[in-house]
């Protein structure tokens, strides 16, 4: 209990140091930031530790962390000073009278973070072991961020090597497992608890501001609220078909037609739920399939799913911070929207506006020279220059900051990449499509609006990459490039057991804004932008098989095919003519996911181009946030990231991720629009009414899977994450507490080499003390070394045989020091995997090792 209140308040203080600074950036904001301080002093100070760390300015440890805390202080002090100091008509300061007139927001923030944060603690208590899936992987690395003394971090599963992963969400866990005091066993329970209670207190303080100003003053908590629980409470609706099938209550001829993988794997229980793993159906309702009928892996994830599961992963550490940039994105929005870059757009007559001197006095330019618009190639010198000085000007006004603002802006967009690499450009998307949408409503779609846009573009993303340069310095990525997906195009009827309750909302959300442009020409935009979603996939695919043989990724791809037992089973000639005519027969096939979201992508386009003068602003921004989810679920329809799955697993894992996040903001806000009394009652009737059933329907979910994943919190509650180790080991529980009382942070201790999700324990001194060892899991390795993983494993997986088999006593001193082995472990894992025996281990005395350690069926031996 101590080391949760410990940790809350932890979060707490970041929070209110950070808040001055949030208040600020977010002036355009009702809610002023206040529900994202939490998040922005967690990553302020992350990012001045790991900054100061990275070029060896501070060292990773509690007093580093104290520097970077007393860094945010000062520049929360002065970029967050307006706030604080008094006032000299009425001697408040401004931050403090702000708060008391918006307690209920304050309070309603503070009591769901809280709420949320103790009951998962609760439920980590007792679903808490750091075992199975991807935990012993994210463990380890916490570990090993906590033994660097500097950065990067040294990799505890491939000696002598740093991390090569996007590692900035193990600071942050770093940081607080430090700032709390807690044992990272501790510490990575209360990281879930902590993130969960970010995530729905930041969807909530989106949406509370959407809907304020979008007038609705009175009920924006409860929207808010909702919003936290469309965003990170509902699941999908696997739930109720997984419920009603295990209460033999659906036909099974419509399940099997459903073909969820692996839910008709077991026969129906005659109860509500399945049986051990049942709620993990929900993360593989997308089920791709070869042309033989065999399951092709794809994840579908959500963030109950992920928070219920209990993977410390980026795609979960990254979660806070894609909602701070969703409000930063509606900050510059408004910011635009109210004439931030008026000056830039028309500088001839808009120069004085706010009190800068015209370009032609500050440079001596001719005013002929830059009347007229936008940089151009024909332009002088001296007159670009100036245009982007204005530029920067205009953009420092819209972050509300000035400089500091833009950089603030870079480093929070720039983290997404160094927290979960594939948000970064989703959000560095928006971010600067809000930006344009701002200025697009006030001054149309001009030649300048777009120049504007794309600069937005250019600078938030150079920054957002320079503010992290010393990452990608040291990281390696698996990702090669985009390859076509031919071959697996998503069921109409998974895609909407996964969206469903969202696009529901989207489309009457979209009727009624259709409706009130009336006169508008909606339709006729509508019309005119139908063919080209239905069109351009077509062409693409098409190009890039005509293309593809030229190139060595597409010679591959086709070669890969063509030797392909399942399409070689549909092919009568192993050639490329028969190919194509499979693949258009595929598409042909199955077109209904990809036809439904065409169309809906040309509609909310064309509400955008053809509601361009007259959209309320924050209708504007939801229709651009489901248009975004939209152009993310319908890209892995025909793209992927090419990686070493070879498949789109990991694209539609992370892009319908980010897809459910906007979806969830937008339709909420979207919802409180139709459930306005101006509504007309023929639409706002079936829109509440399925969305009451809909909702109903995707709470089942949570309210099932919750107690199950936990066992029906009958198992004695514990936070320890490695508590379960001494009951199953407590010979290995036993040493790892000796090793980390005793054993250098940085000393290389050899252990048992296993395969990717290994579930024989493994790496499991490696993970559990961040001491490095030879080699571990071997094919994650692989992904985050890409293609210099041969060359940095090679023979170490034979030394690991030598070490622990045949190595005679003359050779091991030299084998041990060629690698940097300093400690041997013998536990049982080793004995067994490896076949020691009283013998063998009688090599490393003779060998000059010294045996250290000796208890429980484990040895320790020191060079």
């Amino acid at each position: 209990m101590f080391a949760a209140v410990s940790w809350w308040l932890v979060i707490e203080v970041l929070g209110w140091l950070a808040l001055p600074l949030a208040w600020r950036v977010c002036m355009r904001l009702p809610g002023r930031g206040y529900p994202q301080a939490k998040a922005v002093g967690v990553l302020a100070v992350s990012y001045l530790l790991w900054l100061g760390a990275s070029f060896r300015l501070l060292p990773n440890d509690f007093g580093g962390i104290l520097v970077a805390i007393a860094i945010l202080a000062g520049l929360a002090l002065w970029l967050g000073g307006p706030g604080l100091r008094r006032d000299p008509a009425s001697g408040r300061r401004p931050l403090l009278v702000w708060l008391r007139a918006n307690l209920s927001l304050v309070l309603a923030t503070e009591l769901l973070f809280l709420g949320v944060f103790a009951a998962w603690v609760f439920f980590r208590a007792h679903s808490g072991d750091i075992a199975a899936t991807e935990k012993p992987m994210e463990f380890a690395f916490i570990n090993g961020v906590l033994n660097s003394r500097f950065f990067p971090p040294q990799d505890p599963w491939l000696s002598g090597y740093a991390i090569s992963y996007y590692y900035f969400g193990y600071v942050m866990v770093d940081v607080l497992v430090r700032l709390a005091n807690v044992v990272p066993a501790v510490g990575f329970n209360l990281a879930l608890a902590s993130w969960y209670a970010l995530v729905l207190v930041g969807a909530f303080g989106v949406v509370y501001d959407l809907v304020r100003l979008a007038g609705a003053r009175a009920r924006a908590i409860a929207w808010g609220l909702l919003g936290a629980l469309f965003t990170g409470v509902i699941g999908n609706l696997e739930g109720i078909v997984e419920a009603g099938y295990n209460a033999r209550l659906l036909p099974l001829s419509w399940v099997h037609w459903l073909d969820i993988k692996d839910l008709l794997s077991l026969p129906p229980t005659g109860t509500w739920t399945g049986t051990g793993w049942w709620w993990w159906h929900a993360s593989r309702v997308i089920h791709d399939k070869d042309l033989l009928g065999g399951s092709v892996e794809v994840i579908d994830e959500f963030p109950f799913f992920s928070f219920l599961l209990g993977d410390l992963h980026p795609h979960v550490l990254c979660l806070p911070f894609v909602l701070l940039a969703v409000t930063l994105a509606t900050n510059l929005l408004l910011a635009a929207r109210a004439g931030a870059f008026r000056q830039w757009l028309a500088p001839a007559a808009g120069a004085q506006d706010r009190g800068w001197p015209a370009p032609s006095a500050r440079l001596g330019i001719a005013a002929e020279d830059i009347a007229g618009g936008a940089m151009g190639l024909g332009e002088p010198i001296a007159t670009a220059r100036d245009r982007m000085v204005d530029f920067w000007q205009a953009l420092g006004l819209a972050t509300g900051l000035g400089t500091p603002g833009i950089l603030l802006y870079g480093v929070v967009l720039g983290g997404l990449a160094f927290l979960n690499t594939w948000d970064f450009p989703i959000y560095l998307a928006l971010s600067t499509l809000a930006l344009g949408l701002g200025l697009a409503l006030r001054d149309g779609l001009t030649r300048k609006v777009l120049a504007a846009t794309v600069a937005t573009g250019v600078a938030f993303g150079v920054l957002g990459w320079l503010s992290y340069l010393p990452f990608y310095v040291s990281f390696h990525s698996q990702a090669s490039g985009l390859l076509p997906n031919l071959l697996f195009p998503t069921r109409l009827s998974q895609f909407l057991l996964m969206f469903g309750l969202f696009l529901v909302i989207a489309i009457f959300f979209l009727m009624l804004l259709t409706g009130e442009l009336a006169g508008e020409g909606v339709g006729r935009r509508f019309l005119t932008l139908l063919p080209w979603p239905a069109l351009i996939p077509v062409l693409l695919i098409g190009g890039l098989l005509i293309v593809a043989p030229a190139l060595p990724p597409g010679r591959a791809l086709i070669d890969g095919l063509l030797r392909d037992p399942a399409v070689l089973s549909r092919l009568p000639v192993a050639s490329y003519g028969p190919l194509l005519a499979l693949i258009g027969h595929l598409r042909l096939a199955t077109p209904w996911t990809y036809l439904a979201l065409a169309v809906l992508i040309a509609w909310a386009l064309a509400l955008l181009l053809a509601g361009l003068r007259k959209l309320h602003e924050i209708d504007a921004l939801a229709v651009l946030m489901i248009l975004v989810a939209l152009l993310l679920a319908f890209s892995v329809e025909f793209v992927y990231v090419s990686d070493l799955f070879g498949t789109r697993m990991n694209t539609v894992f992370k892009f319908y991720y980010q897809a459910w996040i906007l979806l969830a903001l937008a339709t909420t806000y979207g919802l409180s629009r139709l459930a306005q009394r101006t509504t007309p009652l023929r639409l706002a009737a079936p829109a509440l009414m399925l969305t009451i059933v809909l909702a109903g329907a995707s709470l089942v979910y949570p309210l099932l899977a919750t107690p199950s994943k936990a066992d029906n919190f009958q198992d004695p509650a514990t936070l320890n994450g490695m508590a379960y180790l001494s009951q199953s080991d407590p010979g290995d529980a036993a040493a790892i507490v000796w090793i980390r009382q005793h054993v250098p942070p940085t000393a290389v201790v050899l252990e048992a080499s296993g395969s990717s999700y290994a579930t024989d324990g493994a790496e499991r001194i490696s993970m559990a003390t961040g001491n490095p060892t030879l080699l571990g899991w071997d094919f994650h390795e692989q992904q985050w070394r890409g293609n210099a993983y041969n060359a940095l494993t090679a023979g170490r997986l034979q030394a690991l045989d030598d070490i622990y088999r045949t190595a005679s006593p003359e050779d091991l001193p030299a084998l041990l020091a060629k690698w940097g082995i300093q400690y041997v472990y013998v536990g049982a894992l080793e004995r067994h995997k490896y076949g020691v025996t009283d013998a063998t281990l009688a090599r490393f005395g003779r060998a000059g090792l010294q045996l250290v350690y000796d208890a429980g069926g484990v040895q320790i031996y020191e060079r």
